[in-house]
């Protein structure tokens, strides 16, 4: 095996040593390789693999790194010559069991084991590794403490609950609790956090002299004065070039500066009203001049700059900086910061409280969490007792160096851990992540310390060591670039907290990938087109993408579009194990799992896939739900709907209208107890059978829940109604099994948490999915070459050759933003203050300003996210998203434009809504996509690669002609250029594939599996080699795939009481009398009508239908001679018979060359066997126009002379006999044709 070669800076991570290193290593940089060789490197220079402690933050990372360990140390050992390094390096395999590789909550749990006595706590504990116990528990507790202060402190509590929670519910109060609680115990010192969080609130005399306002707001304040009135100087100064056309907008922009630089001068005064007023007494209303036409165009694009900066610039910025901080006069907002701080004490006790009392009901149950392992084991190395001290002076001298993994994602109890059994002077701390990666806020990853170091590190006169590894040896170029392209325009130190320069840029070391290999990026944008009008219904946002997505699959898979295999080192055709599709949320899963279904496109979801909206779990819930408590009205008929019970709607309607008064379980209990049932009446019989097994159910469930346990009762209910079996059987059964059995092992997990019954279970699993937490099995695979499907988050540290991120136009979460509450892990709690004596809702400044820092880490982490979704790629980058409207999303983007550096302008990026803004916004300023949307921007952005930006909507969709990667879409129209871009290559390409003759071009237009009724058309021109496509609607064309069918759906039920039957629709309704009617008495018009009328009754047919049955026609058919031979032959006559049949497929289509059959099927209206004869029948109710009979009939015979003579042959097939006569009977005409 070919020794590998390290770059220099990856050399300098592997060998550095005498200070705390901080290594920022980019995706793909080879961190984890690195990592193993330091740690192989210190083994042959003769350290013990023991005396190091590697942390991760997981088991599976945990876990890979001690096994590349151990494969590492074997090859030295082969490969060694030394014997005394050999028995060195064989005794580190013995160490290696017992060596401290492993999770940072691994490691807390063996300091504990190891040192309890140190803080005196029991050792008898156990660990709750399952988040439902926990959950439960904290559930308890709450309840428990919220009880208790509305009887100790109704008063005081009770206002706190108001403010949060309103007058119904506490929900908000008890999730801002559990919230402060989580960021709280994500600090090392828990309790001094929450004291400190109130300081924001805290009074010296007036506003202007308390703390948070003279240290924080006021200053704030300035900083946002100062950037409006850069802002409209700059804007002055464009107005100045002007001519005296536009001599008013300079007026007005002249008196405006003026006004904003008076307030920076004189209005920050000695108390808050001062402030106001001069705040408020600023107008910026006054009118700026419009662009006339006569204008040059040089004064034009002044006029509408001055104008666009309306929209975007300072008068926007003033406006919101007043709205936010001066709506109350000085009495009146000091009035609510202090009520404020009443609300936040109390709150700071009450948190203090849960958590006190969480913690000692943990103790008491001999349990302990994950936070609890972090504090204990912090608490023991900090104790400073005697052994305590030599507890972490143990750690800190057996410990030669501690290598911490993703050091991006720690916390600041973490970090704290860390660095107290690490060595000083010099430190011995190696500390590997990339801070571009940190996407895990809400898990209380703190990226502020990696962003601390890294910046301290780098300073030449700290002793400490900053390495940068850059290199990606994981991409192509073109990703690399592409990536680079984005971030240099979004991400700088101010919205992103990093900013993206030489060191954090990708530079390209995947150089094995040849030279000739060129990918493009693409980015493909379903277009709902709301508001144009189209030629027929348009998919939806949703469906639209998926579809897109879908089609683009199917169409590298049948093209054979290849990727470069880099295990085997050749280029090959794209495979479906090759493609991932990323999404932020699974949001889509199921519409994803249903489309793909559709294109025969094989999926795994490895992420769970909304499994509290799967039907069968929706379905055992609500039975949980009436097991509990029958008299729950939506949960109990859901159930009877079921397969469970399996009633219908007439049925439920009928349950009802016997007994219309109280809950609808009461109407079961008269049915069963109180109404007489007519047995003679199927209806009726089979309602009350239906019934009587589910209340015989129903009452063993309720039996069973107070007696057994809970897992017993759910397999109970599986066994008895077979609805585990039942869920088998329906698409994607085994997956359904498996999220019943995840439902069983959940129900298990509640149970062995000492938590019992099936209401405090069926609240749980609420309150699970409210929080959208997802407790599903990972999915069986279709296949094992599968194209998978995942969250960003779950992609992280996985690599992909081809990557859809799709979903790209879904909205940033700003769902923390709009609470009542906000927190912050560096400021605390900002809070709205509900003022019920003034009926106002006053959005504390404290809240505000936390609210500002709030919003532009959530772009930070947004981006970072992004930036893991773009680096999951090896080779291809596909970026898909959706729009209602393209030329509304092009001007969005558009905006862009007027950025005059590579780095976007703050609105640019502070106003993107998703993912979709920041990409469009950044590759509209391409040249090659400037001149093709016809754009002009401010300053273009050089891009070495390709990236092709393309709108797709439902008629692209429909013809399947947007999927191809060579496929230039079309420009929407208000961005057509009058230049056309030539393009020689690729046209050439398309003037070959439109040219291209398939040699079995004919069998790709046909099917295997036909009906006789679509069958016939081949007849009417034996030249008709394929099946008309308009006939298709598109959602048919999905589902059947070149199955072609007639478009015969039902009209929907608002259009029933108005329209006209359809001729269609009578013709059924007449072959339906001719099957039902009995043969076996004499037939005239009232046997006729009375057998209508009971179809209408039994709802079988409509009454428009039915009024439209033209009576005599069937009667004079049975007055005819057939209709007299079956009726003097009943029992010989067979009606509506089904067939199918296996016919080689050049009998249809005579062109197909190849030797296969088609499955055709269909249904004989009647035939007789009579004396040796077999007599085909077919009744037809085509219309014949009067005066034409002769040409009409021979028009008719013509029309389905096919189709009689394959009746002819499936009945022979039918009867093993050979059919002597074939007849049609026209019955709008009375006449019986023989059809030769």
């Amino acid at each position: 095996m070919a020794k590998r070669e390290y770059t220099v800076s990856q050399k300098k991570a592997i060998y550095d040593h005498g200070s705390n290193i901080l290594v920022s290593a980019s995706a793909g940089s080879g961190k984890t390789s690195v990592l193993v060789e330091r740690v192989i490197q210190k083994i042959l220079a003769g350290e013990n693999v023991d005396q190091l402690l590697v942390v991760t933050f997981t088991e599976a990372a945990a876990k890979e790194m001690k096994e590349r360990i151990r494969v590492a140390i074997t090859q030295q050992i082969s490969q060694s010559d030394n014997h005394e390094q050999k028995q060195h390096l064989i005794d580190q395999l013995t160490r290696l069991g017992k060596a401290q590789i492993s999770t940072i909550h691994a490691f807390c749990l063996s300091i504990i084991r190891s040192y309890y006595y140190v803080i005196e706590l029991d050792p008898s504990f156990r660990i709750m590794t399952d988040t439902t116990e926990s959950e439960l528990l904290k559930e308890e507790v709450w309840n428990e403490l919220r009880e208790e202060l509305y009887d100790i402190d109704g008063e005081v509590f009770a206002k706190l609950t108001q403010n949060f929670s309103g007058d119904r519910r506490d929900d908000s109060l008890r999730d801002l609790v559990l919230n402060l609680f989580e960021f709280a115990n994500a600090n090392p010192d828990s309790k001094k956090w929450l004291e400190q969080m109130g300081s924001n609130y805290e009074l010296d005399g007036d506003l202007m002299d308390s703390p948070f306002f003279k240290n924080k707001l006021i200053p704030g304040i300035k900083d946002q004065l100062q950037t409006i009135y850069k802002k409209a100087l700059s804007l002055k100064d464009i107005a100045d070039q002007g001519s005296e056309l536009i001599a008013k907008s300079r007026d007005v922009i002249d008196e405006e500066v003026s006004e904003v630089q008076s307030v920076l001068d004189n209005g920050f005064g000695s108390d808050w009203n001062h402030l106001r007023t001069a705040m408020l007494s600023v107008n910026l209303t006054g009118r700026l001049s419009a662009a006339r036409k006569d204008e040059v165009k040089e004064f034009n694009q002044i006029a509408n700059e001055i104008r666009s900066d309306k929209v975007m610039g300072y008068r926007v910025l003033f406006n919101n900086l007043v709205n936010d901080y001066f709506k109350l006069p000085e009495d009146m907002l000091l009035n609510a910061v202090q009520d404020s701080k009443n609300l936040i004490d109390e709150l700071i006790r009450v948190v203090t409280m849960f958590s006190d009392r969480f913690k000692s009901e943990k103790l008491e149950r001999h349990s302990l969490d994950f936070s609890d392992l972090e504090h204990f084991a912090l608490e023991i190395v900090t104790n400073e007792s005697d052994a305590g001290r030599a507890v972490r002076h143990s750690f800190q001298k057996n410990f030669n160096e501690i290598i911490v993994d993703e050091y991006q994602d720690i916390n600041p109890l973490q970090e704290t851990l860390l660095s107290s059994v690490a060595s000083t002077n010099p430190g011995n701390m190696f500390m590997v992540g990339d801070v571009k990666q940190s996407i895990y806020a809400f898990r209380m990853a703190d990226p502020g310390l990696f962003l601390g170091k890294n910046d301290r590190f780098k300073d030449s006169d700290n002793p400490d060591e900053r390495i940068i590894l850059a290199e990606n040896f994981r991409s192509m170029r073109n990703v690399d670039n592409f990536t680079n392209l984005i971030f240099n325009q979004i991400m700088d130190s101010k919205i992103g907290e990093i900013e993206y320069d030489d060191d954090a840029q990708l530079q390209y070391g995947a150089k094995y990938y040849p030279d000739e290999i060129k990918n493009k990026t693409e980015v493909l944008v379903y277009d709902e087109q709301k508001k144009q009008e189209t030629d027929g219904p348009s998919l939806s946002q949703t469906d639209g993408q998926i579809t897109m997505i879908a089609q683009k699959i199917r169409s590298m898979i049948r093209n054979q579009e290849t990727i470069f295999d880099r295990k085997e080192q050749v280029e090959r055709p794209v495979q479906f194990g090759d493609i991932v599709l990323l999404s932020q949320t699974r949001s889509k899963n199921l519409k994803i799992v249903e489309i793909f279904k559709q294109f025969d496109i094989p999926i795994e979801v490895s992420d769970a896939q909304d499994y509290f909206q799967t039907t069968e779990i929706s379905i055992m819930m609500d039975m949980l739900r009436i097991i509990d408590n029958p008299y729950q009205d939506i949960p109990l008929v859901a159930v009877l709907r079921s397969p469970m019970v399996g009633m219908n709607e007439n049925e439920l309607a009928f349950l009802r209208i016997n007994q219309k008064t109280g809950d609808y379980f009461e109407s079961l209990l008269h049915f069963e107890k109180s109404f007489k049932v007519d047995l003679e009446n199927e209806f009726q019989a089979n309602l009350k059978q239906k019934l009587d097994r589910f209340m015989q159910q129903l009452r063993k469930f309720r039996k069973l829940a107070q007696q057994a346990n809970l897992v017993d009762l759910v397999w109970a209910i599986y066994n008895d109604t077979g609805y585990l079996d039942y869920v088998g059987g329906m698409p994607d059964g085994p997956q359904r099994q498996n999220n019943l059995h995840a439902l069983y092992d959940r129900a298990k997990a509640y149970e062995e948490s000492s938590f019992k019954g099936v209401f405090q279970f069926v609240r749980f699993v609420e309150k699970m999915r409210d929080k959208k937490k997802d407790l599903a099995e990972n999915p069986v695979k279709t296949s094992e070459e599968s194209v998978s499907v995942m969250t960003i988050h779950g992609s992280k540290g996985l690599e992909f050759p081809v990557v859809f991120l799709i979903d790209a136009n879904h909205g940033f979460n700003k769902q923390d933003q709009n609470r009542p509450y906000i927190l912050d892990r560096n400021e605390g709690v900002g809070i709205t203050l509900n003022d019920y004596v003034n009926h106002l809702s006053i959005d504390t400044p404290q809240k505000i300003e936390i609210k500002d820092t709030l919003q532009k880490r959530s772009l930070a982490e947004e981006m970072r996210v992004l930036y893991v979704a773009l680096t999951r790629a090896e080779q291809r980058l596909i970026i898909t998203g959706s729009t209602d409207d393209a030329e509304k999303a092009l001007t969005g983007w558009s905006r862009a434009l007027r950025s005059e550096n590579d780095l976007l302008d703050d609105p640019v990026r502070e106003k993107a809504g998703h993912y979709l803004d920041w990409i469009g916004s950044s590759i509209v300023r391409i040249p090659a996509i400037a001149e093709q949307y016809n754009l002009e921007p401010a300053h273009t952005i050089e891009f070495d690669g390709e990236v092709e930006l393309s709108f797709v909507n439902t008629e692209d969709l429909n013809q399947n002609i947007v999927v191809d990667s060579s496929t230039n879409n079309e420009v929407p129209a208000v961005f057509n250029s009058d230049k056309t871009l030539e393009v020689p290559t690729d046209a050439q390409w398309i003037n070959e594939v439109l040219n291209f003759k398939y040699r079995d071009d004919v069998a790709t237009r046909t099917t295997a599996y036909q009906s006789v009724s679509e069958v016939k058309r081949i007849f009417d021109d034996p030249d008709k080699l394929e099946m008309n496509f308009s006939e298709v609607t598109n959602e048919q064309q999905l589902k059947t795939v070149n199955r072609f069918v007639n478009k015969t759906l039902p009209s929907p039920k608002f259009l029933e009481n108005v329209r006209k039957p359809k001729p269609t629709e009578i013709g059924t309704a007449t072959h339906l009398v001719l099957q039902e009617i009995d043969l076996h008495q004499a037939v005239n018009e009232d046997v006729i009508q009375h057998l209508i009328n009971d179809l209408v009754n039994n709802q079988v047919l409509a009454e428009e239908v039915a009024q439209s049955i033209n009576i005599e026609n069937i009667l004079r058919f049975f007055e005819s001679d057939m209709g007299q031979l079956m009726l003097a032959h009943p029992d010989e006559v067979q009606r509506e018979a089904p067939f199918s049949m296996l016919v080689p497929a050049q009998t249809i289509f005579h062109e197909v060359k190849s030797q296969d059959d088609i499955l055709i099927h269909g249904i004989i209206d009647a035939y007789l066997r009579i004396d040796g004869r077999v007599i085909l029948l077919d009744y037809k109710t085509n219309f014949v126009k009067p005066g034409t009979k002769e040409a009409g009939v021979a028009k008719i015979i013509d029309k389905y002379r096919g189709q009689i003579n394959l009746y002819g042959l499936a009945l022979e097939n039918i009867t093993q006999q050979t059919v002597t006569d074939k007849y049609l009977y026209l019955l709008s005409v009375g006449e019986l044709v023989n059809v030769e």
